[in-house]
C-alpha cells in the first residue's frame, strides 16, 4: 500500500506591520475627502497591503524604523497627493487603481520634492 505524501506545510508570511491601523487611515481618508464609507472587500485588502508594503519598503531603505506614526503619515501622505495631483485617481478613487498607479505617484512625488526650492543655508 503506497503512503500518501504529506504536503509541505504553506509557511504563512508575517502580518504587516501596523495593519489595522493603516486600514483607519484609509477609511478615514475616504471619510474626510469623499463623504463615504469604502467598500473594503474583493481585491481591496490585497491592493492597500500592496501599497502599504511598497511604502514600508521605501521607508526602510532609506534607512528609517516603519514606525506606527510615520506608517500613518507616509499612507495618508501618499492618498493625499495622489488625491490632490491626479483628477483621474480623484474620479476613479479605488484602491485597485491607486496600487495600479503607485509607482506613477512615486514618481511624481520626486519630482514635487525636487521642485521645492532649497533652503539658502544648506
Amino acid at each position: 500500500m503506497a503512503t500518501k505524501e504529506k504536503k509541505p506545510k504553506k509557511v504563512r508570511k508575517p502580518p504587516e506591520p501596523h495593519w489595522n491601523d493603516l486600514v483607519d487611515v484609509y477609511f478615514n481618508f475616504c471619510g474626510i475627502h469623499f463623504k463615504e464609507e469604502p467598500v473594503f472587500d474583493g481585491s481591496a485588502p490585497r491592493d492597500l497591503k500592496s501599497i502599504v508594503k511598497s511604502l514600508r519598503e521605501r521607508t526602510e531603505s532609506i534607512p528609517l524604523e516603519w514606525t506606527l506614526d510615520l506608517a500613518k503619515l507616509r499612507l495618508y501622505s501618499f492618498f493625499k497627493f495622489a488625491h490632490d495631483n491626479s483628477e483621474w485617481l480623484r474620479k476613479n478613487w479605488l484602491l485597485s487603481n491607486l496600487n495600479r498607479q503607485k509607482q506613477s505617484i512615486f514618481f511624481s512625488i520626486r519630482a514635487a520634492i525636487e521642485k521645492q526650492p532649497q533652503h539658502p543655508f544648506e
